[in-house]
């Protein structure tokens, strides 16, 4: 009856701990619209792939990190394209590791005037596990000297979780030559991510909003900017659980490089600005290369205590298979 309590509170203290961890949080956003929203597959009918290593502080004791691989191909005799996505992330502090493989059907509909429709179904495939051996439990602990003894006697330091299920997903996306606007439903089948057979813990569905404009800045091919200059302005609003997640971000686009600044607001108890970022991208030829950085903006005046945002680092490479592409954004 003890171990099985002491089961509950960890499973409590873990739910607590990785609620906000359900989704990948970075700042490639505009770049790497399709992790959000995967209709973005679709628009262009690109073909493409790509890699994103991408590492969260979440307090100056934890790091988590994601290793995410994606691919794309459009059937444009037949109107439509398949995406995938896997990832892998690890919050080693606590011994959790997730990894997703998503497969995404993206149908394409033209609305006429260069205006595109594209309804997208989503499938996911998740599988996570838990090794309570990495946490420090309380007989480990010397109270006198300090010390962290390296073994354990308490039975949940033996023991190992694993949980798979699946999550089914819908989005959908409208865009033309110089907007977009999209939306995202995950988590429509509400799985069961609890390890315990016997504890019930459904995932609510989630939705997310989506919206860019490009603005051309050059479009009388001025010498003083290159011939092809925008500015990309996007925003996306998240709803988990309870939690609200904001995105927003101001790219400028010049040629073959980008430069650009993010903010992330976040709504839980209240409202608060959660980090500031700044980006950098360059292509050449089919290659598309970009970093981001996002400082951390501290509250001290949080009810209840001090509040530590993540600091994030992203860095993604992108392979265009489309021949016509020669070093350019536009």
């Amino acid at each position: 009856m003890i171990l099985k309590e002491k089961i509950s509170v960890l499973f409590i203290l873990l739910v607590l701990n990785l609620s906000f961890s359900q989704e990948m949080i970075f700042n490639s956003q505009p770049k790497l619209m399709h992790i959000s929203n995967p209709s973005f597959f679709g628009l262009n009918s690109w073909n493409r792939s790509g890699l994103l290593y991408n590492t969260t502080e979440i307090n100056p004791n934890e790091t988590q990190n994601n290793k995410l691989f994606y691919g794309s191909y459009s059937f444009d005799l037949l109107d439509f394209s398949l995406g995938v996505q896997f990832n892998n992330f690890n919050a080693p502090n606590i011994g959790y590791k997730r990894n997703d493989l998503n497969l995404s059907y993206v149908y394409k509909v033209e609305l006429g005037n260069d205006l595109w429709f594209l309804p997208s179904v989503n499938v996911g495939f998740v599988s996570k596990n838990l090794n309570p051996s990495n946490l420090i439990f309380e007989d480990q602990i010397n109270s006198i000297t300090g010390y962290i003894n390296q073994e354990s006697i308490d039975p949940l330091a033996d023991f190992f979780f694993a949980k798979n299920y699946t999550d089914l997903g819908a989005s959908f996306l409208v865009h033309n030559t110089d907007f977009l606007i999209g939306i995202n439903f995950d988590y429509l089948n509400q799985p069961n991510t609890a390890y315990d057979t016997d504890v019930e813990f459904l995932v609510p569905i989630s939705y997310g909003i989506q919206a860019a404009y490009e603005f051309n800045m050059n479009p009388y091919d001025r010498r003083f900017l290159p011939r092809y200059s925008y500015l990309y302005a996007y925003t996306s609003v998240r709803r988990d659980s309870e939690s609200i997640n904001i995105f927003s971000s101001q790219e400028f686009q010049l040629g073959e490089f980008s430069v650009g600044v993010n903010q992330q607001f976040g709504l839980f108890d209240n409202f608060s600005f959660l980090n500031f970022g700044l980006s950098a991208g360059l292509t050449y030829e089919n290659f598309d290369f970009g970093v981001s950085y996002a400082f951390s903006i501290q509250d001290l005046t949080t009810v209840g205590g001090y509040r530590y945002p993540p600091r994030i680092f992203d860095l993604y490479l992108s392979f265009d298979f489309s021949p016509f592409l020669r070093n350019r954004r536009g």
